[in-house]
């Protein structure tokens, strides 16, 4: 599968292939919901919350979806990250595994409250 980009969401969304797009709908709702203040915007062809800076972005992929924040919300979050395959600010959610979706709303809190309460940017 190539990789997928858009210019705005629902460009990406339409480039997700039938079967993913559910899956990142889903995921889509549930950093809407935890990050209600955030403006969706397409950053590096993909979509990401921001609000004062990036607070979480995510791609698709075949195997699985990765979410990307900073390394120090995803550090903050080792303990319940322990199944997951983690990067130095990503992490991989299998499509063969259910969206955990109570995960990825912690991941989007740490991350905003990072940023509200110790101004810590994007990737810094």
């Amino acid at each position: 599968m190539a990789k997928i980009r858009g210019t705005t969401p629902e460009e990406y969304f339409a480039n997700v292939p039938a079967e993913l797009r559910p899956r990142a709908m889903e995921l889509h709702r549930t950093l809407a919901q935890a990050l209600p203040r955030a403006q969706v915007q397409i950053k590096w062809g993909q979509p990401a919350y921001v609000d004062g800076t990036i607070l979480v972005s995510y791609a698709v992929f075949a195997k699985h979806i990765n979410l990307y924040t900073t390394p120090s919300s995803r550090e903050a979050l080792a303990g319940e990250l322990a199944g997951h395959k983690t990067g130095k600010g990503s992490i991989q959610l299998p499509h063969d595994e259910p969206l955990p979706i109570g995960l990825v709303k912690r991941v989007a809190a740490a991350r905003a409250q990072e940023y509200l309460e110790h101004g810590v940017l994007w990737m810094s």
